[in-house]
């Protein structure tokens, strides 16, 4: 029997980074690899930049912005000393890129989600397939000049989720992360951390610039994301999201996400 989302919270594995370097080497550097189904990479961060991808299924990368969901569209760009940590809760393939410090100033100092196209994708990909003391030739390094342009004008998107600073919220918020199909209303909420729904709706509005329920729906959206990546079908993720109905479901995604579910998988 399938678990739901709730009884699946307590099956993270938690690892620390394989990763040993203390420099590259190079100006870009190839970080291909598994990622196996609820996995959770332990807080850490590096002396240079990253562009952290997912080629198949979807990552979860948590800073203290926020959250980055990262289907194979989209990709994270971490600036050098950020410490971050990722979740895979389904699996996939691990296909980042670290970049040289020398890039960083073209591609920022804040961490964003970045739209991925089909050149982009299988630059980052061609990338992943060099090997780690790969000959930085003329034609190399002009390939790599190009994949910096293509990165500094990708736009950027809204597959994010902020961090609340407000320790208020902060129940609210780790329960519907954990179990996004929670129904507790917000003064139910306001009753277990002392506030009223009305002082709660004022704090969300003023750490996500939008209201409780608003928020929940994208929460909802971008997980649905995941559980569409991994093959759940439209009314199992309807269902364990807390949707009255997979109709409810794609009115609420096509709201947050301006697509309906089977449209945003068909164009990824």
């Amino acid at each position: 029997m399938t678990q739901s989302l709730s009884d699946q919270t307590n099956c993270w594995v938690s690892i620390k980074s394989r990763f040993k370097r203390t420099k590259l080497d190079r100006p870009i550097f190839p970080r291909p690899g598994p990622m196996p189904p609820w996995q959770h990479v332990q807080t850490h961060q590096h002396t240079w930049g990253q562009l952290a991808y997912a080629s198949r299924g979807v990552m979860t990368v948590a800073t203290s912005q926020g959250r980055f969901v990262v289907p194979p569209n989209q990709a994270v760009w971490l600036p050098p000393h950020l410490p971050h940590e990722t979740f895979c809760r389904y699996g996939g393939q691990f296909s980042s890129v670290y970049i040289d410090v020398p890039y960083v100033a073209r591609l920022g100092l804040s961490a964003k989600v970045l739209h991925i196209d089909d050149l982009l994708k299988a630059m980052i990909l061609m990338i992943c397939s060099w090997p780690e003391d790969y000959n930085l030739d003329v034609q190399t390094k002009r390939f790599i000049d190009v994949f910096i342009d293509r990165l500094e004008c990708a736009p950027t998107s809204q597959f994010f989720i902020p961090t609340a600073q407000d320790n208020r919220l902060t129940p609210i918020l780790s329960e519907l992360h954990a179990n996004p199909g929670c129904h507790k209303t917000l003064e139910q909420w306001g009753l277990e951390v002392g506030a009223s729904s009305r002082t709660l709706n004022r704090l969300f509005n003023k750490s996500f610039s939008m209201n409780f329920s608003q928020w929940k729906q994208k929460l909802r959206a971008l997980r649905a994301v995941e559980m569409l990546e991994s093959g759940h079908s439209q009314q199992y993720i309807a269902q364990q999201l807390g949707f009255e109905s997979s109709s409810a479901f794609n009115t609420a995604f096509k709201k947050i996400l301006a697509t309906t579910p089977g449209q945003y998988f068909k164009n990824r």
